[in-house]
């Protein structure tokens, strides 16, 4: 077995594979590559060869924008999940030991829909592995500007990209940092600090970089500029819904609970009302202090 190891946002994972190059297949990996000797958080091994096995209690299946997920639970705590692409195709399977510290991973399809399956069963697993080490995914994009770092949170489509676009253009020293699922991990300090990551959907920003975060703000679209700063329990509901939760695992879900709360205890959340345009990136900016 061919096996290597990957830190994102100080977690070290490793990936082992019998018969492919795993950053040659996911070149985003690379950045992320790491010769750290210490044990691994979590290991993952490929091997197209195992037939997959739905054994377990279906606990349900699980949409999001370009996939589905199909969940069900071993009597041991074991998970074994199918992901599917937005087609309804079926392009991976993995499954944990009871501990949820290994994981075997089997993918299908064409190049494109293993592809696919790899990028998703790893931030699957990766969410299920740091959830408890106060750390999120988040579907957000984020820009770095003055050594601090700056997210905005949206659904597909509301302008957080074009956001960040704006601040590159316009917002002098802005550099676009992950364009669709950086990471936050809480210091020991309890700094909030955002990470580049291998995950950035559309557009390859794979950068293996950190800053600590300065500011927060979800995109809405609007005929006129203007911000607001968003009361604590908005704050929580806008953060929540911008984060892989994996509610189908209640402790899971608790600890992701847990370090929303204590990201928003450090920096506050906005509702950025917006046109797509210069003087929106000057709003934002300046009520960011830049």
């Amino acid at each position: 077995m061919r096996k290597s190891n990957f830190t994102v946002a100080g977690h070290t994972f490793s990936v082992a594979t019998s018969d492919i190059d795993i950053t040659a297949m996911l070149p985003n990996l690379k950045p992320f590559t790491t010769e750290d000797g210490d044990a691994p958080l979590f290991s993952i091994t490929i091997d197209n060869s195992l037939i997959p096995s739905w054994r377990g209690n279906r606990i349900g299946s699980f949409p999001c924008p370009s996939a589905t997920f199909e969940v069900y639970r071993q009597e041991s705590g074991a998970y074994c999940i199918l992901i599917s692409n937005e087609f309804g195709i079926p392009c991976a399977f993995f499954r944990s030991d009871a501990e949820r510290k290994n994981f075997t991973l089997t993918t299908r399809g064409t190049e494109d829909e293993q592809i696919f399956g790899m990028n998703n069963a790893l931030m699957v697993i990766y969410t299920i592995c740091t959830a408890p080490h106060h750390t999120l995914m988040v579907h957000s994009s984020v820009v770095e500007n003055s050594g601090k770092g700056f997210m905005f949170f949206g659904q597909s489509g509301r302008g957080k990209s074009t956001h960040s676009d704006l601040w590159v253009r316009h917002i002098g020293g802005s550099t676009l940092i992950n364009d669709d699922n950086p990471v936050i991990r809480i210091a020991e300090d309890g700094t909030p600090y955002v990470y580049g990551s291998p995950w950035s959907g559309k557009r390859p920003v794979y950068k293996n970089v950190s800053y600590p975060i300065a500011g927060m703000a979800a995109i809405e679209q609007a005929p006129e500029n203007r911000i607001r700063r968003e009361s604590t329990p908005n704050a929580f509901g806008i953060m929540l819904s911008s984060c892989s939760t994996l509610k189908f695992d209640k402790k899971i879900h608790m600890d992701i609970c847990g370090t929303i709360t204590k990201v928003l205890e450090r920096i506050p959340v906005h509702t950025l009302s917006c046109r797509p345009d210069k003087e929106a990136a000057e709003v934002s900016s300046n009520a960011f202090g830049i």
